[in-house]
Protein backbone atom coordinates (compact mmCIF):
# COMPACT_ATOMS: atom_id res chain seq x y z
CA UNK A 1 0.00 0.00 0.00
CA UNK A 2 1.76 3.50 -0.56
CA UNK A 3 2.46 5.73 2.49
CA UNK A 4 1.58 8.70 0.45
CA UNK A 5 -0.51 10.75 -1.61
CA UNK A 6 0.26 10.32 -5.11
CA UNK A 7 0.36 13.91 -6.77
CA UNK A 8 -2.27 12.81 -9.02
CA UNK A 9 -4.19 12.53 -6.12
CA UNK A 10 -3.25 16.12 -4.78
CA UNK A 11 -4.13 17.53 -7.88
CA UNK A 12 -7.54 16.24 -7.48
CA UNK A 13 -8.37 17.23 -4.02
CA UNK A 14 -6.91 20.90 -5.28
CA UNK A 15 -9.40 21.11 -7.93
CA UNK A 16 -12.55 19.88 -5.42
CA UNK A 17 -11.70 22.28 -3.80
CA UNK A 18 -10.81 25.33 -6.16
CA UNK A 19 -14.32 23.92 -7.64
CA UNK A 20 -16.25 24.47 -4.43
CA UNK A 21 -14.88 27.59 -3.43
CA UNK A 22 -15.98 28.74 -6.70
CA UNK A 23 -19.13 27.54 -5.95
CA UNK A 24 -19.82 28.93 -2.69
CA UNK A 25 -18.69 32.39 -4.19
CA UNK A 26 -20.88 32.49 -6.77
CA UNK A 27 -23.88 31.64 -4.27
CA UNK A 28 -23.12 33.62 -2.24
CA UNK A 29 -22.79 36.85 -5.12
CA UNK A 30 -26.11 35.50 -5.69
CA UNK A 31 -27.70 36.33 -2.52
CA UNK A 32 -25.89 39.71 -2.15
CA UNK A 33 -27.46 40.89 -5.36
CA UNK A 34 -30.56 39.81 -5.23
CA UNK A 35 -30.99 41.43 -2.35
CA UNK A 36 -29.35 44.59 -3.69
CA UNK A 37 -31.82 44.82 -6.42
CA UNK A 38 -34.80 44.43 -3.59
CA UNK A 39 -32.92 48.25 -2.12
CA UNK A 40 -31.21 46.26 0.29
CA UNK A 41 -27.79 48.04 1.80
CA UNK A 42 -24.92 46.88 3.47
CA UNK A 43 -24.43 48.83 6.90
CA UNK A 44 -21.97 48.29 9.79
CA UNK A 45 -23.88 46.71 13.49
CA UNK A 46 -23.42 48.06 16.47
CA UNK A 47 -22.10 45.94 18.86
CA UNK A 48 -19.83 46.09 22.70
CA UNK A 49 -17.19 45.63 20.42
CA UNK A 50 -17.85 48.64 18.10
CA UNK A 51 -18.78 50.72 21.09
CA UNK A 52 -15.42 49.81 22.81
CA UNK A 53 -13.69 51.00 20.35
CA UNK A 54 -14.72 54.34 20.30
CA UNK A 55 -14.41 54.55 23.90
CA UNK A 56 -10.63 53.59 23.90
CA UNK A 57 -10.41 57.45 22.22
CA UNK A 58 -11.47 59.18 25.26
CA UNK A 59 -7.73 60.40 26.22
CA UNK A 60 -5.33 62.78 25.04
CA UNK A 61 -5.88 66.06 24.60
CA UNK A 62 -4.57 66.92 21.03
CA UNK A 63 -7.72 67.24 19.99
CA UNK A 64 -9.19 67.43 22.90
CA UNK A 65 -11.99 64.10 23.53
CA UNK A 66 -15.97 65.43 23.22
CA UNK A 67 -17.47 62.33 24.47
CA UNK A 68 -20.94 62.23 23.53
CA UNK A 69 -23.31 60.08 26.06
CA UNK A 70 -27.04 59.69 25.48
CA UNK A 71 -29.47 57.11 23.77
CA UNK A 72 -30.73 57.33 19.95
CA UNK A 73 -31.27 60.70 20.04
CA UNK A 74 -27.49 61.51 20.74
CA UNK A 75 -26.53 58.55 18.26
CA UNK A 76 -28.69 59.54 15.23
CA UNK A 77 -29.11 62.96 15.96
CA UNK A 78 -25.48 64.55 15.91
CA UNK A 79 -23.36 64.58 13.04
CA UNK A 80 -19.71 64.00 14.07
CA UNK A 81 -18.29 65.08 11.23
CA UNK A 82 -19.56 68.33 11.19
CA UNK A 83 -18.98 68.93 14.63
CA UNK A 84 -15.42 68.31 14.11
CA UNK A 85 -15.82 70.79 11.27
CA UNK A 86 -17.08 72.76 13.58
CA UNK A 87 -15.37 72.44 16.86
CA UNK A 88 -11.82 71.85 15.18
CA UNK A 89 -10.39 71.64 19.10
CA UNK A 90 -12.35 68.83 19.90
CA UNK A 91 -12.74 65.05 18.91
CA UNK A 92 -15.77 63.80 18.71
CA UNK A 93 -16.37 60.29 20.43
CA UNK A 94 -19.89 58.51 19.82
CA UNK A 95 -20.91 56.46 23.18
CA UNK A 96 -24.87 56.55 23.06
CA UNK A 97 -26.52 53.21 23.31
CA UNK A 98 -29.25 53.29 21.48
CA UNK A 99 -32.34 52.69 23.76
CA UNK A 100 -30.21 53.23 27.11
CA UNK A 101 -29.84 56.06 29.10
CA UNK A 102 -26.23 57.02 29.89
CA UNK A 103 -25.46 57.48 33.49
CA UNK A 104 -23.08 54.18 33.92
CA UNK A 105 -20.70 55.46 31.23
CA UNK A 106 -20.75 59.10 32.96
CA UNK A 107 -19.97 56.97 36.10
CA UNK A 108 -17.17 55.07 34.48
CA UNK A 109 -15.62 58.23 33.19
CA UNK A 110 -15.98 59.88 36.36
CA UNK A 111 -13.86 56.58 38.12
CA UNK A 112 -11.24 56.87 35.11
CA UNK A 113 -8.68 58.77 36.28
CA UNK A 114 -6.71 59.31 32.88
CA UNK A 115 -10.01 60.72 31.53
CA UNK A 116 -9.86 64.87 31.22
CA UNK A 117 -12.10 65.47 28.22
CA UNK A 118 -15.44 66.76 28.10
CA UNK A 119 -19.21 65.14 28.04
CA UNK A 120 -21.56 66.39 26.36
CA UNK A 121 -24.68 64.05 28.26
CA UNK A 122 -28.05 63.83 26.39
CA UNK A 123 -30.68 63.28 29.18
CA UNK A 124 -34.12 63.95 30.25
CA UNK A 125 -35.87 63.76 33.93
CA UNK A 126 -37.16 60.41 33.20
CA UNK A 127 -33.40 59.18 32.57
CA UNK A 128 -32.03 60.63 35.54
CA UNK A 129 -34.19 57.94 37.60
CA UNK A 130 -32.02 55.58 39.99
CA UNK A 131 -33.53 52.91 38.47
CA UNK A 132 -31.97 53.51 35.16
CA UNK A 133 -27.90 54.15 36.45
CA UNK A 134 -27.04 50.59 34.91
CA UNK A 135 -28.83 50.57 31.72
CA UNK A 136 -24.98 50.89 29.92
CA UNK A 137 -23.07 48.77 31.96
CA UNK A 138 -22.94 45.99 30.08
CA UNK A 139 -20.81 48.44 27.61
CA UNK A 140 -18.89 49.44 30.46
CA UNK A 141 -18.06 45.97 31.76
CA UNK A 142 -17.54 44.52 28.24
CA UNK A 143 -14.62 47.15 27.40
CA UNK A 144 -13.10 46.82 30.78
CA UNK A 145 -13.13 42.67 31.17
CA UNK A 146 -13.18 41.23 27.75
CA UNK A 147 -11.60 44.11 25.39
CA UNK A 148 -8.43 43.16 23.89
CA UNK A 149 -5.46 44.36 20.87
CA UNK A 150 -7.10 40.90 18.88
CA UNK A 151 -11.02 41.77 19.68
CA UNK A 152 -9.83 45.28 18.40
CA UNK A 153 -7.99 44.02 15.08
CA UNK A 154 -11.39 41.36 14.52
CA UNK A 155 -13.88 44.02 14.94
CA UNK A 156 -11.95 46.40 12.01
CA UNK A 157 -12.04 43.71 10.23
CA UNK A 158 -15.89 42.68 10.55
CA UNK A 159 -16.61 46.62 10.18
CA UNK A 160 -15.06 47.00 6.59
CA UNK A 161 -17.02 43.43 5.94
CA UNK A 162 -19.91 44.85 6.96
CA UNK A 163 -19.61 48.22 5.05
CA UNK A 164 -18.77 46.85 1.81
CA UNK A 165 -20.98 43.51 1.95
CA UNK A 166 -24.96 42.94 2.44
CA UNK A 167 -24.36 39.37 3.58
CA UNK A 168 -22.48 40.00 6.50
CA UNK A 169 -25.47 40.84 7.96
CA UNK A 170 -27.02 38.26 9.80
CA UNK A 171 -30.45 38.90 8.70
CA UNK A 172 -29.24 37.67 5.02
CA UNK A 173 -26.76 34.67 6.37
CA UNK A 174 -28.10 30.82 5.73
CA UNK A 175 -30.22 30.46 9.26
CA UNK A 176 -31.81 33.52 8.51
CA UNK A 177 -32.93 32.34 4.77
CA UNK A 178 -33.57 28.69 6.20
CA UNK A 179 -36.07 30.68 9.33
CA UNK A 180 -38.11 32.06 5.77
CA UNK A 181 -37.78 29.39 4.24
CA UNK A 182 -40.18 28.35 6.22
CA UNK A 183 -42.03 31.54 7.57
CA UNK A 184 -41.90 33.15 4.57
CA UNK A 185 -41.28 36.96 4.44
CA UNK A 186 -38.69 39.49 3.73
CA UNK A 187 -35.32 40.43 6.36
CA UNK A 188 -36.34 43.77 8.15
CA UNK A 189 -36.03 46.70 6.11
CA UNK A 190 -34.10 49.22 8.55
CA UNK A 191 -34.28 52.53 7.93
CA UNK A 192 -31.41 53.32 10.24
CA UNK A 193 -28.11 52.60 8.67
CA UNK A 194 -24.66 52.86 11.12
CA UNK A 195 -21.04 53.79 10.66
CA UNK A 196 -17.64 52.86 11.77
CA UNK A 197 -17.84 55.50 14.27
CA UNK A 198 -21.38 54.79 15.75
CA UNK A 199 -23.47 57.48 14.59
CA UNK A 200 -26.27 56.30 12.96
CA UNK A 201 -28.64 58.00 10.00
CA UNK A 202 -32.59 57.95 10.17
CA UNK A 203 -34.01 58.02 6.69
CA UNK A 204 -38.04 58.66 7.44
CA UNK A 205 -38.71 58.03 3.70
CA UNK A 206 -37.90 54.35 4.33
CA UNK A 207 -40.73 53.76 7.67
CA UNK A 208 -43.97 55.56 8.16
CA UNK A 209 -43.42 58.46 10.32
CA UNK A 210 -46.77 58.56 12.00
CA UNK A 211 -46.59 54.66 13.21
CA UNK A 212 -43.41 55.13 14.10
CA UNK A 213 -44.09 58.50 16.31
CA UNK A 214 -47.09 56.36 18.08
CA UNK A 215 -44.61 53.43 19.08
CA UNK A 216 -42.01 56.27 20.83
CA UNK A 217 -44.90 58.01 22.51
CA UNK A 218 -46.03 54.18 23.89
CA UNK A 219 -42.85 53.49 24.64
CA UNK A 220 -41.99 56.46 26.69
CA UNK A 221 -45.87 56.17 28.84
CA UNK A 222 -45.06 52.44 28.89
CA UNK A 223 -41.26 52.74 30.26
CA UNK A 224 -42.42 55.69 32.95
CA UNK A 225 -45.72 53.76 33.83
CA UNK A 226 -43.49 50.61 35.13
CA UNK A 227 -41.18 52.98 37.19
CA UNK A 228 -41.71 53.48 40.99
CA UNK A 229 -42.70 57.52 41.11
CA UNK A 230 -40.79 59.86 42.41
CA UNK A 231 -41.74 63.02 43.91
CA UNK A 232 -39.48 65.62 43.35
CA UNK A 233 -37.99 65.63 46.68
CA UNK A 234 -37.01 62.01 46.28
CA UNK A 235 -35.77 62.27 42.78
CA UNK A 236 -33.39 64.71 43.17
CA UNK A 237 -32.10 62.91 46.40
CA UNK A 238 -31.65 60.12 44.28
CA UNK A 239 -29.31 62.78 41.35
CA UNK A 240 -26.44 63.07 44.39
CA UNK A 241 -24.33 60.61 42.96
CA UNK A 242 -24.62 61.85 39.67
CA UNK A 243 -23.60 65.15 40.58
CA UNK A 244 -20.50 63.46 42.63
CA UNK A 245 -19.85 61.87 38.94
CA UNK A 246 -19.72 65.51 37.85
CA UNK A 247 -17.35 66.85 40.62
CA UNK A 248 -15.13 64.02 39.98
CA UNK A 249 -14.36 64.92 36.73
CA UNK A 250 -14.03 68.35 37.07
CA UNK A 251 -11.37 67.91 39.49
CA UNK A 252 -9.33 66.47 37.44
CA UNK A 253 -10.16 69.33 34.75
CA UNK A 254 -12.31 67.24 32.82
CA UNK A 255 -15.66 69.19 31.69
CA UNK A 256 -19.22 67.64 31.79
CA UNK A 257 -22.35 69.25 30.16
CA UNK A 258 -25.87 68.11 30.67
CA UNK A 259 -28.13 68.62 27.12
CA UNK A 260 -31.91 67.93 26.83
CA UNK A 261 -32.31 67.18 22.58
CA UNK A 262 -35.65 68.67 21.56
CA UNK A 263 -38.70 66.89 21.51
CA UNK A 264 -42.32 67.72 20.33
CA UNK A 265 -45.67 66.38 19.81
CA UNK A 266 -47.11 63.50 21.94
CA UNK A 267 -43.82 62.68 23.24
CA UNK A 268 -42.86 66.02 24.91
CA UNK A 269 -46.34 65.99 26.01
CA UNK A 270 -46.38 63.01 28.43
CA UNK A 271 -42.66 63.96 29.21
CA UNK A 272 -43.80 67.11 30.76
CA UNK A 273 -47.18 65.60 31.95
CA UNK A 274 -45.15 63.30 34.31
CA UNK A 275 -42.50 65.23 35.13
CA UNK A 276 -43.36 68.94 35.03
CA UNK A 277 -40.98 70.86 34.24
CA UNK A 278 -41.00 73.21 37.17
CA UNK A 279 -40.44 70.27 39.70
CA UNK A 280 -37.92 68.05 38.00
CA UNK A 281 -35.63 69.52 35.26
CA UNK A 282 -35.48 73.06 36.49
CA UNK A 283 -34.69 71.79 40.06
CA UNK A 284 -32.27 69.38 38.40
CA UNK A 285 -30.39 72.44 36.34
CA UNK A 286 -29.99 75.17 39.40
CA UNK A 287 -28.57 72.09 41.23
CA UNK A 288 -26.10 70.65 39.06
CA UNK A 289 -22.93 71.58 39.18
CA UNK A 290 -22.05 71.20 35.41
CA UNK A 291 -24.30 73.48 32.72
CA UNK A 292 -27.30 72.69 31.59
CA UNK A 293 -29.04 73.25 28.58
CA UNK A 294 -32.61 72.12 27.10
CA UNK A 295 -32.92 72.30 23.68
CA UNK A 296 -36.25 72.70 24.15
CA UNK A 297 -35.93 75.90 25.59
CA UNK A 298 -33.27 77.26 22.96
CA UNK A 299 -36.12 78.16 19.87
CA UNK A 300 -32.96 77.44 17.12
CA UNK A 301 -32.94 73.95 18.24
CA UNK A 302 -36.34 73.43 19.23
CA UNK A 303 -37.79 74.27 15.76
CA UNK A 304 -35.48 71.35 14.18
CA UNK A 305 -38.11 68.93 12.57
CA UNK A 306 -38.58 65.72 14.47
CA UNK A 307 -40.88 63.16 12.00
CA UNK A 308 -41.56 60.92 15.36
CA UNK A 309 -41.22 63.86 17.19
CA UNK A 310 -38.38 62.45 18.75
CA UNK A 311 -35.36 61.71 16.39
CA UNK A 312 -34.18 63.73 13.36
CA UNK A 313 -33.71 62.71 9.86
CA UNK A 314 -30.88 61.93 8.63
CA UNK A 315 -31.08 65.02 6.02
CA UNK A 316 -31.51 67.68 9.06
CA UNK A 317 -28.56 66.35 11.31
CA UNK A 318 -26.26 68.73 9.62
CA UNK A 319 -27.88 71.97 10.31
CA UNK A 320 -29.06 70.42 13.47
CA UNK A 321 -25.58 69.63 14.77
CA UNK A 322 -23.90 73.10 13.66
CA UNK A 323 -26.68 74.93 15.38
CA UNK A 324 -25.90 72.63 18.71
CA UNK A 325 -22.61 73.64 18.44
CA UNK A 326 -23.28 78.14 17.66
CA UNK A 327 -25.43 77.32 20.93
CA UNK A 328 -22.75 75.86 23.38
CA UNK A 329 -19.90 78.10 22.20
CA UNK A 330 -22.18 81.49 22.17
CA UNK A 331 -23.12 80.10 26.05
CA UNK A 332 -19.19 79.57 26.73
CA UNK A 333 -19.31 75.80 27.37
CA UNK A 334 -17.26 75.03 24.46
CA UNK A 335 -14.48 76.61 22.31
CA UNK A 336 -14.12 77.42 18.78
Amino acid sequence: MPSSISSSDTRGWLAAWVLALLLAGTGLAAVERHWRLRGYLPTVLDSTQLWSQQRARVYGDAPRPLVLLGASRMEYGVDTGVLRQQLPRYRPVMLAVNGLYPLAVLRDLAHDAEFRGVVLCDVESNGLLRDYFDLQQPWVDYFHRRWTPSWNLHRRVLTLWQRHALIANPDFGALAALKRAFAGGAPFRNYVTYYANRSGDIDYTKTDPAATKKHFAETVEGNIARMPHREPEHWLADIAPVFEWVRAIQARGGEVIFYESPTSGLTRTINDRLYPRAEYWDRFAAASPAPVVSANAVPELANTPLPDDSHIDYRDKAAYTRTLAKVLVERGLLQR
